[in-house]
């Protein structure tokens, strides 16, 4: 009898470390902006000649203190404001999110990039992600698409 229940234990161990691993319960309601469009299955943001590209996201949590990121291509700048508090830098942002947060996204990709992408040659993509330990996480992409005259 103590075999079974020891085999059942273990069994049950490994189906919650299992659930917890790949559950995605995400943090908070994020809402993309009028920037942001869902063409062809895809959930996209334009990107101008000059490589610049700007959207904002409205945050309402359902849980306080998780980690929300934005991951950006190699080299890519930003300038990030989350409720009127700037944020500078290149590649990945990082913040602790706390309250209804406004965030406005403003970014460059570099011009070997842009040239890559208005020639239809690469795509890229934007990741952004919000995690607290244990089960609460979610990641969304966003595509990276080159502006046609009249299209949007």
């Amino acid at each position: 009898m103590d075999k079974k229940l020891v085999a059942i234990l273990v069994i049950f161990l490994f189906v919650l470390w299992y659930a917890l691993r790949t559950a995605q319960i995400p943090p908070a309601n994020i809402q993309a902006s009028a920037e942001v469009f869902y063409i062809n299955n895809e959930t996209v943001t334009i990107v101008e000649k000059d490589g610049w590209g700007l959207f904002t996201l409205e945050v309402k949590p359902r849980i306080s203190g998780f980690t929300f990121e934005i991951d950006f291509p190699q080299g890519t700048e930003y300038l990030i404001k989350v409720n009127g508090k700037e944020y500078k830098g290149t590649t990945t942002f990082k913040v602790t999110i706390d309250r209804d947060s406004e965030i406005i996204v403003n970014f460059k990709l570099p011009q070997e990039e842009t040239i890559n992408l208005y020639r239809g040659e690469s795509e890229y993509y934007l990741t952004i992600k919000a995690t607290k330990f244990p089960i609460w996480r979610v990641e969304y992409k966003i595509k990276l698409v080159p502006r046609k005259e009249g299209k949007y």
